[in-house]
This record gives C-alpha cells, structure tokens and sequence, in this order.
C-alpha cells in the first residue's frame, strides 16, 4: 500500500524557499553536463532576496539549502547560511539537500543551527550501479578511483542516514529515477533507508513509471513523487523573480548598470566590462540611458569596493557572469547582480516599473 506523504498546499502568499548556495561539487553523474558549476547564491546575496521577498508580502514557511554543488562539500559556506538564517528568519523551519558524503559526524552542527529535515540524494544501495550512475566521486579535495569512490559512498550514505535519524532530525530520501539503470533498486533502496531510519521517501520519475514505483516504496515508506512546478527560482534573470523577488528601487538608488559591449544584450562578463550603462528615470519617469560610467580597472586591489562606490545611486548591476566576490562585495553594499542574456532594453524596462506599460527610451 502506498503511504503519502502528507503535504499542504500553501498559501499564495506563503514560500518554501531553496537556496542554491554551495559552490562546490563532490561527484558529477553521467547524466549531467560536463563543465562549470552554474553561480550559487552568496550570502548577501541570499539575505537581501529573503528580505525583498519580505517586503513584497510574502510569507517564508520554510528554507532549504542545496546545489548547485553540494552543501556538505561547500561546509564553511553553509555553516555561515545556516547562522545568518538563525538570525534572519528564527522561527522558520531549516533544511538540507545533500549527497550525505562524509556527513555522519555533522549531525551536532545540524541539531544546533536549527537543522529540522535533511533531504538525502540516494539513487542506488549497490557499486554495480553506482558506477554506472556516477562519472566521478570526490571525497575531500582530490577525485579518487570510482570503483573505491562508489563503495565509500554507499556505506557513508548509510552511515549519513542513520546518524541523523538517531539524532531526531527527520531524513527524507529521494531517488532519482534513470530507464536502464537504478529503476529496479527503488524496493531495495526504501527497505534499506526504512531500516537505517529514514522517514519518508521521494521518488524522481516518468510518469508511465510513478504508480509503480511508488507502490513498490510505499510498502516501506511514506512516499511521494518530486515535484518542482511550485518552486520559486533565485535571483538571476528578472522573469526568474516574480512577486516580491524583484529587486526594486529604493530611495537613493533608482538606477540600473548594465555590463554591455552593443548596447542591445546583457554579453559581459563584469570583470570584462571596462564602462557599464546606467539607465535611470528622467522627470516623466520614463527609464532612459543616462550616461556610462569607466568600471575600475582589474589590476585595483578595491575593485569592488571602488565599483560600489561608482554605483552607489543603482539598486541593480546586470551582467552576463560575475564572480562570487564581486557579487557578494555588491550585495553587501546594497547592489543585486542579476545575471540575464537578454536584451537590454526588456530588462531595464521591467527592472524601472514598465512591466509593459512603459518603455525604456533609446537615448
């Protein structure tokens, strides 16, 4: 019999919230492109989109902290989320989603910031298996042989599992589903996460396969199938920010930077960029280029500083990249970056209130 999961819909106005704020990877499957890890989130970052969506009336019910690396290779930077929450949001209920590598010990650090549920990435109990799911596994800082890396992840998943659940906090596995591969390992993976502890489990799949599966987990565990329709994307992209998680002007800063080298796309890198655009609202309010401004040269040891300074009247920096120091200097002293590849003038339009009712002028 099929046990679900209990859910409740939440409100329009209320958010559970994920934060993709590891930087760093421990394994990369098969299935995923090789290359870099897309930007994570920075705390200042983190800190002023929870509060812009404060203010824009929305209500955060819960927060959880993943990818796009994972949480427990990128420790240091999750033990500073995790204590900013605290102090952000108190009474907000935190979680983790994490691969579980070298997590058995970290349960203490997880019961005093307030850790209450962990999400554990299992898609396979056996080597065989992992090793056609995983292209590498990275313990600590150096890749090891995949056939030792495989099995040092399965018992330190386990391990993982049931140190958590001992420790009360509640540990939720989720089991991606790949044709071929692990589907005939999802009875055995919710027999084995059920024994070690686990209290529910989350089943990634197709939909000709999901009655199925479920049923199968369902004998052991409460389950459930992945859903990510509901979920609110980070700051990047304006159309990726609805309601509250728009950035917006403030009193002092009504302006916008773009790194641009046409004019017409958002196509630089900010550390490539040597003048940046800045539009802003003239007397009638409509948003206009305004002027362009010289960005500090790369060789100056307070690049960013010296940027935030020179930006000091924009509430919003848009580029096609930026680095993780630049976006948190920015951010701390009250500069989103966003990172989009479109046209300029869409986004600025949307960024100063047009929204369709009002267009950014060319000059």
């Amino acid at each position: 019999m099929v046990v679900p999961m209990t859910t409740h819909p939440p409100h329009r106005d209320e958010i559970y919230l994920k934060l993709p704020i590891a930087p760093l990877a421990n394994h990369r499957l098969w299935s995923e492109p090789e290359g870099k890890l897309p930007a994570a989130l920075t705390k200042a970052e983190a800190s002023i989109w929870l509060k812009s969506l404060q203010e824009g009336g929305k209500k955060i019910i819960g927060v959880e902290l993943c990818g796009p690396g994972d949480i427990l290779a990128s420790w240091p930077t999750t033990l500073s989320c995790l204590q900013a929450l605290q102090q952000q949001l108190p009474q907000t209920p935190l979680s983790l989603t994490c691969l579980g590598l070298g997590g058995g010990d970290m349960y203490p650090d997880f019961l005093r910031f307030g850790v209450s549920r962990v999400t554990l990435l299992m898609d396979t109990v056996t080597p065989e298996t992992a090793t056609r799911l995983y292209a590498w596994i990275r313990p600590g800082k150096k890749t090891i042989p995949l056939a030792k890396a495989v099995q040092l992840l399965i018992n330190q998943q386990a391990e993982t599992l049931k140190n958590l659940a001992q420790a009360g906090i509640r540990v939720v596995v989720r089991t991606t589903v790949q044709q071929g591969i692990n589907e005939g390992e999802v009875r055995v993976i919710a027999r084995q996460a059920a024994r070690l502890g686990a209290s529910a489990m989350e089943i990634d799949c197709g939909d000709s396969e999901k009655t199925s599966l479920l049923s199968q987990a369902g004998v052991y565990l409460e389950v459930a199938a992945v859903a990510t329709d509901q979920e609110l994307p980070p700051p990047g992209f304006p159309k990726s920010c609805p309601g509250g998680a728009l950035p917006i002007a403030v009193a002092g800063r009504p302006n916008v930077a773009v790194a641009s080298g046409d004019g017409m796309e958002v196509d630089l890198h900010l550390g490539q960029a040597g003048r940046l655009l800045i539009y802003g609202p003239r007397e009638d309010g409509l948003g206009c280029l305004l002027e362009t401004r010289v960005a500090p040269s790369s060789g100056s040891r307070q690049r960013w500083r010296r940027l935030s300074e020179i930006l000091s009247d924009c509430f919003v920096l848009l580029a096609s990249h930026a680095g993780e120091q630049p976006r948190q200097q920015l951010a701390e002293n009250g500069i989103r970056v966003l990172l989009t590849d479109d046209q300029v003038e869409g986004v600025v339009d949307t960024l100063l209130g047009g929204g369709g009712k009002k267009k950014t002028c060319a000059s």
